[in-house]
C-alpha cells in the first residue's frame, strides 16, 4: 500500500504529514548543524542569471552522473507520459543519454562538453515533464512533442548559450572540488538510488559512493539587499531530505556512514559522520535501526519486516 504523501519531499513540505511531525520530535536540533554549515559556506562562485534554475540543476546533475558512467540511461527523463508512449521519442532520450555520457571522456575537448551539457539540458527537460506533468503546456518540449520534431538535433538546441556558459562553470567547479568522488570505481557507484521504503513514498537520492550519500544543490542562496552579497544555507528541508534517505533505506542495502551535500555554486563540500549527524540533531544517541523500523511502520510497510530489521541490525552491532 502507497503512503498518502507520494513522495519524501511532499511529506517533508506538509507540516501535518506523519512523517514530518516524526521528524520534528526525534529532530529537533537543526541549530547547531546549521550555524557550522554556514560557517563554512564560502562565497558566491558561479552566477545564475539568465538560465532557468530548475533545469539547470538537473542538468548538472546529470553531468556528473554520466562523468561516472558513460553508460547511464535516466530512467525520469525516458517516463514522461508524451515521450513513454512513443518508441520513437524514447530512441531520441536514448540517443542524447550516449551523447552526454562523453562526459566520462578524458581530456574533454571544448567541443564535446558543448555537445555532453546541450544532451544534459535536453535530458533535464524531459525529467521535469516526468516530475510536475503541468509544466507541459509552457515547457521547450511542448512544440517538439506536438509538432512530431522531437529530434536529437532539435532538442540538443534547447539550451541558450547562457546555459551552457553556467553548466562549464559549475563542471569545472565540481571537477576541482569533488575529484575523488568523480573518480570512483562504477562498482562503488549508485546513481539516482531508491531505498527499500521508496516503495511506499517516492525517494530517490542524487548518488552513493562507498556508503557515502551526496546531495547536489545548485541555489544562489540569500540575497542580503544592503550588501547585495548572497549567502548559502542549510534549510530544515535539505536536512530532513537527507535524514530521510537515510531512514528509507530499512533494509541497510547501502550502508550508508557518512551523508554529504555539495553545493555547486559555492564549490563546497559539506560531509557530516552519519551516526553524529544523527545524534546531534536528535540531542541524544540515536539506535538508527529502531529509527528505521519506526519509519517503515509510518509509511504503512510491513510491521514485522521492519522488525526483523531493526533485530538483525543490532544483533550486527551497526
Amino acid at each position: 500500500m502507497r503512503y498518502q504523501y507520494s513522495s519524501l519531499t511532499g511529506a517533508i513540505a506538509d507540516k501535518n504529514c506523519p512523517l514530518r511531525l516524526y521528524l520534528d520530535k526525534r529532530f529537533p536540533n537543526l541549530k547547531p548543524v546549521q550555524a557550522d554549515y554556514r560557517a563554512a559556506a564560502g562565497t558566491l562562485l558561479v552566477e545564475g542569471d539568465g538560465a532557468s534554475a530548475g533545469t539547470v540543476g538537473t542538468a548538472f546533475d546529470y553531468l556528473l552522473r554520466f562523468t561516472l558512467n558513460p553508460g547511464y540511461l535516466p530512467q525520469t527523463a525516458l517516463i514522461a507520459e508524451p515521450i513513454f508512449n512513443r518508441p520513437e521519442y524514447c530512441d531520441v532520450v536514448a540517443e542524447l543519454a550516449k551523447l552526454a555520457g562523453n562526459a566520462h571522456t578524458r581530456p574533454m575537448s571544448e567541443q564535446t562538453f558543448t555537445m555532453v551539457a546541450r544532451a544534459s539540458w535536453a535530458l533535464a527537460l524531459c525529467t521535469e515533464l516526468y516530475r510536475n506533468p503541468f509544466v507541459f503546456p509552457n515547457s521547450p518540449l511542448a512544440d517538439p512533442i506536438r509538432s512530431g520534431a522531437f529530434t536529437v538535433d532539435g532538442l540538443l538546441g534547447l539550451a541558450s548559450a547562457d546555459a551552457v556558459a553556467q553548466l562549464r562553470s559549475l563542471y569545472m567547479l565540481a571537477v576541482a572540488e569533488l575529484g575523488e568522488v568523480l573518480t570512483a570505481a562504477p562498482e562503488r557507484v549508485a546513481l539516482g538510488p531508491t531505498f527499500a521504503a521508496s516503495l511506499y513514498c517516492g525517494a530517490d537520492a542524487d548518488l552513493i559512493v562507498d556508503g557515502v550519500l551526496v546531495e547536489f544543490k545548485t541555489r544562489l542562496g540569500s540575497l542580503n539587499r544592503k550588501s547585495g552579497q548572497r549567502s548559502d544555507s542549510l534549510s530544515l528541508a535539505d536536512i530532513y531530505q537527507v535524514i530521510g534517505y537515510v531512514l528509507f533505506d530499512t533494509t541497510d542495502t547501502f550502508a550508508l556512514h557518512t551523508v554529504a551535500l555539495y553545493s555547486a555554486r559555492y564549490g563546497a563540500l559539506h560531509q557530516w559522520p552519519l551516526q553524529q549527524l544523527l545524534d546531534t540533531l536528535a540531542g541524544e544517541p540515536v539506535d538508527l535501526a529502531t529509527e528505521r523500523a519506526t519509519v517503515a511502520t509510518l509509511l504503512g510497510a510491513d510491521t514485522a519486516a521492519a522488525g526483523q530489521n531493526r533485530v538483525s541490525r543490532t544483533r550486527s552491532g551497526r
